[in-house]
């Protein structure tokens, strides 16, 4: 009786797990593509409205409703929103906050350089750097499939990022070369900053902070700079209310990616979550042809489809 008990108890815990598997896959994607959305939003921010465009007006825009959002759910959770004195990652902690302000500048900037593809290719480069902070700090399990997963996904980004030169319609060679490399040294700092966003937040899924309230501090904690420093700059974009409502709408797709990149992490490990981060590049492609005519060429496919492939290997074939 005592083994027929514990069969069944083994089958539902199994299936439990299937599950909350395939909930983290599930919400991963989702992820993946709210943030591509985010990225071409981003994009067309300067473009509709260069007269009121400015880099603190827009993370202070897109702020509000993520602050906003945070504490609705939060109330409607009935949670608790614990103290600063009570949590206890603070260097992860402000480096969430932080790290994303930064980093929505140094995107910015990247794209004055770069095809919006080509800038999420280099932004995804960080999930090497994840991967060895997971296996070294957080002692997760390193599987030879996720190294080899990332080595594909990587020549696949760089057969994509090969096509910048011929997308670029300068006829100086000097000054191609110039802004590539500019582009690229932008680049290596905001993945740097993404990596530790990354790990950052999978430091607070570990202490329990959900992603309502991390939202919550990440709205507050970017919204109050970022208002002292659009008094200074005195540059607000109140004239005109589309430019303020476009911020905003960044601000709720940001929410739900967070939110969906947190419950993610609560059901999946850094190393089979990294991985699946490279999917974006391919939405970042056909989103990018659609909204801004940019072109595809043959090695965009063949890497989109190196990077693909792995992903749809590790969900139907997972790792037991």
């Amino acid at each position: 009786m005592d083994n027929i008990s514990n069969s069944l108890l083994d089958d539902n815990l199994k299936e439990i797990k299937r599950k909350n598997d395939r909930y983290a896959y599930i919400c991963a994607i989702i992820t993946q593509f709210l943030w591509a959305i985010n990225s071409i939003q981003l994009k067309t921010y300067k473009q509709y409205f260069p007269k009121q465009f400015s880099l603190n007006s827009l993370v202070f825009w897109r702020s509000i409703p993520i602050w906003f959002i945070g504490y609705i759910v939060v109330k409607k959770k009935n949670a608790t929103i614990p103290s600063l004195n009570e949590i206890q990652y603070k260097f992860w902690f402000h480096m969430r906050n932080v790290g994303n302000y930064v980093g929505v500048l140094f995107w910015i900037l990247l794209l004055n350089y770069f095809r919006v593809s080509t800038g999420q290719c280099c932004a995804n480069c960080h999930p090497i750097v994840i991967l060895v902070f997971s296996a070294l700090i957080l002692k997760e399990k390193f599987y030879l499939r996720y190294l080899i997963g990332v080595l594909l996904s990587l020549f696949g980004t760089f057969l994509i990022i090969s096509n910048e030169n011929k997308n670029n319609d300068s006829s100086n060679q000097n000054i191609e070369n110039k802004n590539i490399l500019i582009g690229c040294l932008i680049a290596i700092t905001h993945l740097t900053l993404l990596s530790l966003v990354v790990f950052a937040q999978k430091y607070l899924c570990m202490e329990k902070l959900s992603g309502e309230v991390q939202n919550y501090f990440l709205g507050m904690f970017n919204s109050l700079p970022a208002l002292f420093l659009m008094m200074i700059e005195n540059h607000y974009g109140l004239s005109s209310p589309l430019y303020c409502l476009y911020g905003m709408t960044n601000g709720i797709v940001f929410f739900i990616a967070n939110y969906c990149q947190a419950e993610a992490l609560n059901y999946m490990k850094m190393n089979r979550f990294m991985p699946i981060t490279y999917l974006n590049i391919v939405f970042i492609f056909i989103l990018g042809f659609l909204f801004f005519g940019e072109k595809i060429y043959l090695t965009d496919i063949i890497g989109s489809l190196m990077i693909l492939g792995f992903q749809l290997y590790n969900i139907m074939i997972p790792i037991k």
